[in-house]
């Protein structure tokens, strides 16, 4: 018992969210300070404010060195004292649990070599995250000392860091970066005279200043270039979802008019005396096209169809013979080795041999497998059948009409404006569906449809021929619809049907339960890779 109980813990350990036991936690406020040294080294402090909510065992910060520098010394504290750190990688992890708390831990680490000098210029140029980070910083600020009081020559920020300049003081230049969200990068470059840095080894012996000041030239013009496109785009955005607007509704009102019209073809067609639908379908190719599916009580009514067209013969209530097995189609044909040859293996089939049929485990996947072939066969008869328009114009409007949309959502996507990008996508969604699933029905599809739907719901076919009588019942039969109790006659052909029809459905029924067989798969996998810059967590 004791195992028994142990193996259903590990079963339901092992299939648990991974993010059952993620914890809860944001980063409120985020301090960094790079004090440069003469040497070229730069000392960092970083105080991180956590809030978190429910148990936590300690915040993470991932430390990517630049290529030609080292991170080494890192040190964790917490209002001076000292916490235990574990390195793993590039990966650190500080130790400090709780539960429900706001907590602000300092670290502290030294980048080697992290200062460039060049011939005219020494630049600290860093990212101290990158697109590898999954945590939103709330709030953050960067600040770079140079190694004494001196003049900048050019400071300014990449990406989520552009135009956070907040001030420059005696060469202390302070990046306010305010809210960086998750899967950002944002390096700071700040360039000083390299007098400053006389410790420091020459990075390499040519001028940099004016390469320094390109770089930022040119990324301001693509700023300025974008921040004028997306103005641009947002003046031809409310055109271009007005347009597309326009179009899904002319679609839809196109849909509505061309059903109005074979509604009222059709209409126009019905003599209007009650009688079942004049048509080459079988009858559970009439049942797939008007309930979208085949079911158990699908293959009660084509058994009856067949004892109606004279291929099997009644014995008794619960006993049939096969009388003939040259049938119309090939489902039928199906039908009859299913039956007779498979489940009863006689030309007599008793309602009996379904059951002791079922009984035996060996034979459900047989029986699956038979009532599936089955059904295909139904399948192929249907779609031989010219029920709907092909609609290739209007269709080929709604496709054109989605791809239009999803470029749009791209280019909106691109500038930034959400509101348009989020609007356009609705619409391509509905163009995309109604490209691939406009199917109206033509005339014959409608009429067949018309005459077929209230045999559903009513019961209007008693007053019809009789000849016409069973075929309506056996297709309520098939469609589900059998009410015994609002049947007391038996002075009607029909009523006969109805009885086996009751006495076969607990007998299919329970067959096709019996030998459903069900089955479910997992896996997946991934890998990730980063390069110079980190970010934050917890565990």
């Amino acid at each position: 018992m004791k195992k028994m109980l142990g193996f259903c813990i590990f079963l339901f350990l092992l299939f648990i969210p991974t993010n059952v036991w993620a914890v809860e936690f944001s980063i409120e406020s985020t301090d960094i300070t790079a004090q440069l040294r003469e040497n070229g080294q730069v000392d960092v402090t970083e105080t991180h404010t956590y809030q978190f909510d429910g148990d936590f065992n300690g915040i993470t910060r991932t430390l990517i060195p630049k290529e030609n520098t080292t991170i080494k010394s890192v040190q964790a504290s917490e209002n001076g004292e000292k916490l235990k750190v574990k390195k793993e990688g590039e990966l650190y992890k500080v130790y400090r649990g709780g539960f429900d708390e706001t907590v602000t831990i300092d670290l502290t680490y030294t980048i080697s070599q992290g200062v460039e000098r060049f011939e005219d210029v020494a630049q600290f140029y860093h990212p101290f995250f990158d697109d590898s980070n999954e945590t939103t910083y709330e709030d953050m600020t960067i600040t770079v000392i140079p190694p004494k009081p001196t003049e900048v020559k050019v400071a300014y920020g990449y990406d989520e860091a552009y135009d956070t300049v907040e001030s420059i003081e005696d060469g202390t230049v302070v990046f306010h970066l305010g809210e960086v969200p998750g899967e950002e990068k944002g390096d700071i470059r700040v360039a000083y005279d390299p007098s400053l840095f006389s410790g420091a080894s020459l990075t390499a012996e040519k001028p940099m200043l004016d390469q320094i000041l390109a770089e930022k030239e040119k990324m301001d013009a693509e700023v300025a270039a974008k921040a004028a496109a997306k103005e641009q785009w947002s003046e031809f955005a409310p055109v271009i979802v007005g347009v597309l607007l326009l179009t899904a509704a002319g679609l839809i009102v196109q849909a509505i008019l061309r059903r109005r019209q074979t509604g009222n073809e059709v209409k126009r067609r019905l003599s209007g005396n009650g009688r079942f639908p004049d048509t080459n379908m079988s009858l559970p190719a009439m049942l797939l096209f008007t309930a979208g599916s085949l079911k158990t009580s699908t293959v009660i009514a084509s058994l009856l169809e067949l004892v109606r067209k004279g291929n099997i013969k009644r014995i008794s209530d619960e006993e049939f013979e096969l009388i003939s097995r040259k049938t119309d189609y090939e489902h039928e044909t199906r039908l009859i080795e299913w039956l007779f040859d498979d489940i009863a293996s006689s030309t007599t089939f008793h309602i009996d041999d379904l059951e002791r049929y079922v009984e035996e485990k060996k034979n459900h996947e047989k029986y699956q497998r038979s009532f599936s072939a089955w059904k295909e066969a139904v399948r192929r008869e249907y779609k031989e059948y010219n029920l709907t328009e092909k609609a290739v114009k209007t269709r080929w409007i709604s496709g054109i009409a989605g791809l239009v949309s999803f470029i749009s959502i791209i280019l909106f996507a691109y500038h930034k404006l959400f509101f348009w990008m989020f609007s356009v996508s609705l619409l391509f969604v509905f163009f995309l569906i109604f490209a691939i699933a406009y199917r109206p029905l033509n005339e014959e599809g409608r009429r067949v449809k018309e005459e077929l739907t209230p045999l559903k719901l009513s019961d209007e076919w008693k007053s019809w021929e009789k000849e016409e009588q069973v075929p309506a019942l056996l297709y309520q039969i098939g469609a589900g619809k059998r009410k015994m109790s609002a049947y007391t006659s038996t002075n009607n052909d029909w009523m006969v049907y109805l009885l086996l029809a009751e006495t076969f459905q607990s007998g299919f029924d329970q067959a096709d339960q019996h030998t459903a067989v069900s089955a479910a798969g997992s896996g997946g996998g991934g890998t990730g890779a980063g390069g110079g810059g980190g970010g934050s967590g917890a565990f």
